[in-house]
């Protein structure tokens, strides 16, 4: 296979199925700017995984064409495959919180920097249990709200798939859930070398990029290349002061509520007497034996370990 050949592993399902509709600009940009490029469309989960550790036994580039979910398993494959390729991005879905990080949040935008790379060595997120890595990300990890409501969405994807198209009202709807099924707070002890923070919290975010739920300014300070993580934690709260801070993370403004504290540190380690879900780019986090509850997780990074494709001379 000619190296300068791109392979792009197209999610036609991200974005609950409207990711379909923008193939056909996507290839006409594509062959506008003379990008020299492979197309797959992918079946399932399964076949996007086997078609990443296959390619990159033959291209140097492999880019992932669908939202944060589909980035999310392309990099732990990566990561599975021990590769050494250039990653590049095309948000196609319903979150693409990781391609407005790096300024390729429209398509023009990231096929230009496919023309014209600039690769950035960021850091990898890695999520572990009992000293066994679960996964890997480049975006950031919840525990509390947002692994709940993900797995609302989920359901309402299966028994209502008209619900789960709209999205800010599923989210809604899985908020209010989790308020009236007392699934929020959770007690949890979060220890660093900045500190230790323990109480009863409504979600934890651990962040390598600022972004998070679809362009919330989550963790302003993030940096995807400083060999730390931060931590957005929002204490037990009302679910009209939850509205309240969810709209000023819209502009990053919730860091002056007396709710939420922050943290930076290479590594968290957390702990809680009552066992919690992870929800980390997306996807819902479960051990090698199918565990999704976990009483004691640690998140780390592993500096400069991807090759990402970027907009040429971006700032990080």
């Amino acid at each position: 296979m000619p190296a300068e050949r791109i392979s792009i592993l197209y999610n036609p399902s991200a974005g609950m199925g409207r990711a379909l509709k923008r193939k056909l600009k996507l290839e006409h940009l594509l062959k506008h700017l003379g990008i020299r490029y492979d197309l797959i469309m992918t079946r399932s989960e399964g076949h996007l995984k086997e078609l990443v550790r296959e390619h990159v036994k033959t291209y140097r580039t492999l880019v992932g064409a669908g939202g944060d979910s589909t980035f999310h398993i392309m990099v732990n494959e990566l990561m599975a495959a021990s590769a050494d390729v250039d990653f590049g991005m095309i948000g196609v879905g319903s979150s693409n919180d990781m391609t407005l990080e790096f300024g390729v949040d429209t398509l023009e935008k990231a096929c230009r920097a496919l023309k014209n790379p600039g690769l950035k060595k960021i850091d990898l997120g890695c999520i572990s249990a009992e000293n066994t890595p679960l996964r890997y990300f480049i975006g950031q990890a919840n525990i509390g709200l947002g692994a709940f409501v993900n797995r609302r969405v989920a359901e309402f994807a299966v028994q209502k798939p008209w619900l789960a198209k709209r999205q800010k009202l599923a989210g809604i709807l899985g908020i209010r859930k989790a308020y009236r099924s007392r699934n929020i707070p959770l007690p949890l002890i979060i220890e660093s070398e900045a500190g230790r923070a323990e109480g009863e919290f409504t979600a934890a975010v651990f962040s390598n990029i600022k972004f998070w739920a679809t362009g919330k300014i989550i963790n302003p300070s993030a940096v995807p290349d400083d060999g730390r993580l931060e931590a957005c934690l929002i204490k037990n709260c009302s679910f009209l002061r939850l509205a309240r801070i969810s709209r000023l993370a819209n502009t990053g403004k919730h860091v002056e509520a007396g709710e939420v504290e922050f943290h930076r540190a290479p590594c968290f380690e957390v702990s809680s007497e009552k066992p919690f879900e992870i929800q980390s780019d997306g996807e819902m986090v479960r051990s090698a034996e199918g565990r999704t509850e976990f009483s004691k997780i640690t998140f780390s990074l592993i500096p400069k370990r991807l090759s990402l494709i970027c907009p040429q001379a971006m700032p990080l």
